[in-house]
């Protein structure tokens, strides 16, 4: 295992680790032991349920495909706050963080920015419909990417995505698209509002 490997592995679970969980939405996937971080040396095109590459539905765990994207949503999780350098991001009052754990493959032909916009059309939904952006400073979430770097094609990054939604808000699914696409959902378990 090279040191670039261990060091994105080691932050990515002292990330994991600052976060202070909270009751309600939490969701698993199985260990991906394919995942890796940028430049870590992955080849070829990531085998997904959807071969079109058109909009689809998955399930947290599975690889899922849009264009020439592919992503694994290997955990949701609620939490009371976000670490980021320096300390750590309070929601404020009525709100709570949901955060996904996500491995990303880059298909396509040119670099993706992954932190800073413009990054992957994403949203978080919940069960009436209502969309939630990803909340600004990515890159400062540690074991994250830092803006404009980029994830070269054919390789995968792990990271994790955080949004700001009302406590009363039942999380139902993650939608993400590929640029120009209808996006794809993963379906995420959601419990009663606290």
């Amino acid at each position: 295992m090279n040191t670039r490997t261990t060091t994105a592995t080691a932050s990515l679970v002292a990330a994991a680790l600052l976060l202070t969980a909270c009751t309600g939405l939490s969701r698993t996937a199985a260990p991906d032991a394919k995942a890796t971080p940028e430049g870590a040396g992955t080849s070829g095109g990531a085998s997904a349920n959807s071969a079109s590459g058109s909009a689809g539905r998955f399930e947290v765990g599975e690889n899922a495909r849009n264009g020439s994207l592919v992503v694994k949503v290997r955990r949701v999780h609620e939490v009371d706050a976000i670490a980021v350098v320096g300390g750590t991001k309070s929601p404020g009052a009525g709100a709570r963080y949901v955060a996904l754990e996500i491995v990303v493959h880059n298909g396509t032909k040119a670099g993706l920015e992954l932190t800073c916009p413009p990054h992957i059309a994403d949203s978080l939904v919940d069960d009436q419909g209502r969309r939630y952006d990803v909340i600004d400073g990515l890159d400062g979430i540690p074991g994250n990417p830092q803006c404009d770097e980029r994830l070269r094609p054919g390789a995968k990054r792990a990271m994790m995505l955080a949004y700001r939604v009302p406590k009363s808000a039942k999380i139902a699914a993650w939608e993400f698209a590929d640029s120009g696409r209808e996006p794809s959902t993963v379906a995420l378990a959601s419990s009663a509002a606290q």
